[in-house]
């Protein structure tokens, strides 16, 4: 019997194969035994007649390792700067330089460099904002986009400086070996290169300092390097902790981020808009970008006195990108919330300064007039125009909810959720409800950088809790609702209510008014003496009505009418929106005149921050203070009269049935 031969552990190879393998054996060695200084000096010359400038190179060698991928090492390198160069310190000097070039290089028909290594170096780059470059030697002259794509660097005892003058940035870097004690680990990976940064941008002056591994990466290396560290401008302050792709551009990555300063426009000019002004905040959140889709997760922080959690994206794929956005609170303070509308804080809580306005006729922003004196003071809807093609640069869905509410200058309001979306240009902020003065406003808002739109409906307003300091010395009660239509167009707030048309019309029933407000409101002198005497008391408040028809921005009084269980007021009105303003004429009938009951006219009139009154001869007015007809007044307000309502006191008043009831 033959005994078996043992199969071989390696199949035969073809013979061209072998031969392929010789070559590339040969080759190999060759390189490794190739005196590549002979090279040198061609080198030194062909660098030196295309730059013309000085180029010095000690030693130069080149290997092929395991990966097929070339290594080119130069030592002792000196490169001197370019004559145009805002320095004169050499362009770069260091004592060890390492190029390994891709396979890629192959396929994409240009320099990849894979990895890049800065020993002992000083390196100065710059851009000039014509796209010249000061590192282009063979051509200097090039202004084109770059040809040699640089994947990773490794940059030991490295100083490095690059101005552009495109981005008006201007930055200097340092790498040193870390204390390993300092540095630490994270999740592992070690930290094991400190780096350092300074430099301005856009005028504003920045440090930065952190640890990171031994390799650095560029966008699409597809290579991870952990990153710990912060960045400071002025007193903003940035901390990641995390892994990243890119050392100067947000490639993918994954890290804790934390944000804080004493205020949210101080990360300017860092963003590329300006944020509004805000009270000190500070914002942590786990923070990934992949696939141009940026996911803040487990956002939380607090601004002023407001503690906000939630969560965000920021997709870059779709045209134009979209962003989500979802925010809640327990507890929150209005003039803390004001930069989700790109409203700046204001110090004692207005609200209706424009953003960026510090002071009128101060700080305005380029191209837009600022009315200054008295005049502007006076008006309170904001004339800042808002930049149309902002609308159509993102899309946003936002979802906001603020389970109380609390401010110093609307004192009745207590609650908001809504939800806002802008797309295509169009803002619509639909489910609004905001909780005030007990009862509820919902509706909806609309806005396409032309036209502006409100549909708003107030339910059940306790007038005690809208008005808390007339209550407080003339104590009233009642509840309140209203209903507002109104369209206008125009590039600002103040322009769209300056052309504003639609209609306006609130009710206030069921409820009581003080007896010695009545008085004041029938000019009646003696009784007001009396009550102040004997002490004030409730009265039923019957009805208080009135409607506004609007157009071109002035709204002019359908119905103007008070009526308690002792008086009888009839009034006209006018609202000016476009020179906010209004006037207002009084004429009472107490049911039962005094003696020293004046038969006169109120009239009240101002702007919309401040105003007087005045007593004057008495004007007539019909019933209503229009000639308003009973089928108008039914049009007016009968949605505001809703069956099954235990106050149908202002119906029977205005001679208006309730609708229907809704059946089930």
């Amino acid at each position: 019997m033959k005994s078996k031969e043992p199969h071989s552990r390696f199949p035969a190879l073809g013979r061209k194969t072998r031969i392929l393998l010789g070559l590339l054996l040969a080759l190999v060695i060759a390189v490794a035994l190739f005196d590549w200084n002979w090279l040198r000096g061609p080198l030194i010359n062909y660098l030196a007649e295309k730059s013309g400038r000085e180029v010095r190179i000690a030693d130069l060698h080149v290997s092929i390792g395991l990966t097929l991928q070339p290594t080119v090492r130069l030592r002792g390198v000196y490169v001197e700067n370019a004559q145009w160069a805002s320095v004169r310190q050499p362009m770069a000097v260091a004592g060890e330089v390492a190029f390994t070039f891709s396979l890629d290089s192959l396929r994409e028909q240009r320099p990849i460099v894979s990895r890049l290594v800065l020993i002992d170096a000083d390196v100065d780059m710059e851009r000039r904002a014509d796209g010249l470059r000061n590192w282009r030697l063979t051509e200097p002259e090039y202004r084109g986009p770059g040809r040699i794509r640089v994947m990773t660097l490794e940059a030991q005892r490295t100083k490095f400086r690059f101005i552009n003058g495109d981005a008006d940035l201007d930055i200097t870097s340092q790498a040193t070996p870390a204390d390993p004690a300092v540095a630490g680990t994270r999740e592992g990976d070690k930290l094991v290169t400190k780096l350092v940064f300074a430099g301005k941008y856009r005028g504003v002056r920045f440090e930065a300092a952190g640890f990171a591994g031994s390799v650095l990466s560029f966008r699409d290396s597809d290579f991870t390097f952990p990153l710990r560290g912060h960045l400071t401008a002025g007193k903003t302050r940035l901390d990641v902790d995390g892994t990243f792709t890119d050392i100067f551009d947000l490639g993918p990555m994954d890290a804790k981020v934390r944000v804080a300063g004493p205020t949210l426009s101080g990360m300017h000019p860092f963003l590329k808009y300006k944020p509004p002004v805000s009270r000190p905040y500070v914002l942590e959140a786990h923070f990934k970008q992949a696939d141009k889709k940026y996911t803040f997760a487990q956002l939380h922080g607090k601004v002023g006195d407001t503690v906000i959690a939630g969560e965000a994206t920021y997709d870059r794929n779709p045209e134009p990108p979209l962003a989500k956005v979802a925010l809640r609170s327990e507890s929150a303070d209005l003039v803390d919330i004001l930069f989700l509308a790109g409203m700046d804080y204001q110090a004692g809580g207005s609200l209706i300064k424009p953003a960026g306005v510090d002071k009128v006729g101060q700080d305005k922003p380029e191209g837009i007039a600022v009315e200054a004196g008295p005049a502007s003071a006076e008006k309170i809807f904001s004339a800042r125009p808002v930049r149309a093609e902002r609308l159509h640069a993102v899309d946003a869905h936002l979802k906001l909810e603020l389970k109380k509410l609390r401010s110093s200058a609307a004192p009745m309001l207590e609650s908001l959720r809504l939800a806002a979306d802008l797309v295509d240009g169009t803002l619509k902020v639909s489910a609004i409800d905001l909780g005030a003065a007990g009862g509820h406003i919902t509706g909806s808002l609309a806005y396409d950088g032309k036209t502006g739109s409100a549909s708003l409906d107030a339910r059940n307003l306790r007038l005690e809790k809208l008005l808390p300091a007339m209550s407080s010395t003339a104590p009233s009660t009642g509840a309140i609702r209203a209903h507002l239509r109104v369209t206008g167009q125009g590039n600002s707030l103040a322009a769209v209510l300056a052309g504003a048309a639609g209609s306006f019309a609130v009710i206030v029933d069921n409820g009581k008014i003080s007896n010695l407000l009545d008085a004041k409101l029938g000019l009646n002198a003696g009784k007001a003496l009396g009550l102040r005497i004997r002490g004030d008391r409730d009265i039923a408040l019957h009805c208080g009505a009135a409607a506004f028809n609007f157009s071109h921005g002035v709204g002019k009084s359908q119905l103007v009418m008070l009526e308690t269980e002792q008086t009888h007021t009839d009034g006209t009105a006018t609202i000016n929106l476009r020179d906010q303003n209004f006037e207002l004429l009084l004429t009472p009938q107490p049911t039962k005149p005094g003696l020293f009951t004046l038969n006169s006219s109120i009239r009240v009139q101002g702007s919309f921050r401040k105003a007087g009154y005045k007593v004057e001869d008495r004007v007539p007015l019909v019933r209503g203070g229009s000639a308003v007809t009973p089928a108008a007044v039914a049009v007016l307000f009968r949605p505001l009269l809703d069956a099954g309502q235990p106050n149908g006191q202002c119906a029977a008043v205005l001679g208006v049935q309730p609708a229907a009831p809704i059946k089930e």
